[in-house]
């Protein structure tokens, strides 16, 4: 398996919140809510990350179920998922720098536009429910120049590179633990 494939299996586990096997559209709209219970929010405050995450739901996992039983497996995903990669590259990764902004902004407490070390091992922790030993380890990684803190710009280039890169050196390898 390559170190992209590696890397796709365990973005799957991330969004299939229920553990079966299978995203459906609740499985990834409700890290919204999962983030919003974690945090202390309001449903109705995590709106914005709510709507980019159906957006991404609608225009790109959907079109992942090739067999039309209304979810996605781990194969379609993969394999959907690098042939997206190549052919749309510009729209989704519109759509996931707005889901980063929207998730971004819930866990700037300060509303400095930045993520401390705290505000990200919260949220990813309050998102996926991974251990925050994991995203302190990461946060180490992704913070690129050393402020402790994490930019939209930084964590923006962790996910494509996450999603993109072969690189086994990719600091963005590690934006959910390592691997």
């Amino acid at each position: 398996m390559s170190l992209l494939d590696i890397k796709l299996e365990r973005a799957f586990d991330v969004f299939d919140s229920d553990r079966d096997g299978r995203l459906q559209k609740s499985d990834v709209i409700g890290l919204s809510d999962r983030l919003a219970e974690s945090l202390g929010y309001a449903p109705d405050a995590v709106e914005a990350l709510r709507t980019s995450l159906a957006d991404l739901w609608d225009t790109v996992f959907h079109k992942m179920d090739k067999n039309d039983d209304g979810a996605v497996d781990r194969q379609e995903f993969r394999a959907a998922f690098r042939a997206r990669i190549v052919t749309d590259q510009n729209r989704i990764w519109e759509r996931i720098r707005n889901m980063s902004n929207a998730w971004t902004a819930l866990g700037d407490r300060d509303g400095d536009g930045m993520l401390t070390r705290e505000e990200y091992t919260s949220m990813l922790h309050g998102m996926f429910r991974l251990p925050r030993e994991t995203f302190d380890e990461a946060f180490n990684q992704l913070d690129v120049d050393g402020d402790g803190q994490l930019s939209r710009d930084e964590i923006s280039s962790a996910m494509k590179e996450y999603y993109t890169s072969e690189k086994h050196s990719a600091r963005g390898n590690q934006f959910f633990g390592r691997l």
